[in-house]
């Protein structure tokens, strides 16, 4: 691949389901969009735009209806190595250890014992889980869980990760916590440089914090490409930046909300 090819390449796709009733839906109706290695960028929109459908067939779950997808050049046929996936819904294993976890993808790869470990134990450090290596899934909480399939999808060297609303069912502060682990993972300060990651989301805030780029899905199709151009790191801050609160305007509109006028503060 060359160095001006895309990481990941989606080319006129489609994909069309027939429902109970044996109506045809569109769910994601001829999108086309390029996107370069180590780029983050956003999914967002509304609860059935299409935008997990989309991430699917990039991850080879769902084939598409027409068109086609590529990534690092090579045409997707199905689910791979090079592409991990972390869901809405936890996907670690509740009859495997934290460690053996993060191990899993490796060892289905045939990497030896003491580097499997090694690897696992470096991102369990990363996301703040070294002390609890042993302990079941079941002891966890809710944002502890999500730092282990962080952590595994990073260990398993995908090079694109594909994240279909991790932190949704979150409590603010947990959300918050775990962005801050998700870019510390991709960004420079993580082994291996930046991954290229497509996130599923329909929180602006979370988008805007997040993303390189924000892609606007609706009736399967892409109606906005944003380019984020806030410095990294973000934090609340960020957020009232001038172009960050354009930014947050537009999307809102795109998702068909108002945003109010601030109300002024009275003196006491």
């Amino acid at each position: 691949m060359s160095d001006a090819a895309p990481m990941v390449l989606v080319s006129r796709v489609s994909q069309t389901f027939r429902r109970a009733d044996g109506q045809k839906v569109r769910a994601v109706d001829d999108v086309s969009v390029q996107i370069p290695e180590g780029q983050f960028v956003c999914l967002l929109g509304p609860s059935g735009c299409g935008k997990t459908t989309l991430l699917q067939m990039v991850a080879g779950l769902l084939a598409p209806t027409q068109g086609e997808i590529r990534v690092a050049g090579q045409c997707v046929r199905g689910p791979a190595p090079e592409r991990g996936m972390v869901f809405q819904k936890d996907s670690v294993f509740p009859w495997m250890r934290v460690i053996d976890n993060v191990e899993f993808g490796l060892k289905c790869r045939g990497v030896a014992k003491p580097e499997r470990q090694a690897i696992a134990r470096r991102y369990l450090a990363m996301v703040g889980l070294a002390a609890v290596e042993r302990a079941w899934p079941r002891e966890l909480s809710g944002g502890m869980l999500k730092r282990v399939a962080i952590a595994t999808v990073f260990a398993n060297g995908a090079a694109v990760l594909l994240l279909d609303e991790p932190f949704g069912a979150l409590d603010y502060v947990t959300k918050r916590q775990l962005h801050d682990v998700l870019l510390t993972l991709w960004g420079a300060g993580a082994s291996g440089g930046r991954r290229t990651v497509l996130f599923v989301t329909h929180d602006v805030d979370e988008a805007l914090l997040l993303a390189d780029r924000i892609l606007v899905v609706h009736s399967g199709r892409i109606v906005d490409d944003m380019a984020i151009p806030a410095p990294r790191p973000r934090n609340s801050d960020s957020l009232l930046l001038p172009a960050m609160v354009a930014n947050k305007h537009r999307l809102l509109a795109h998702l068909g909300l108002e945003v109010a006028p601030a109300v002024p503060v009275l003196a006491q």
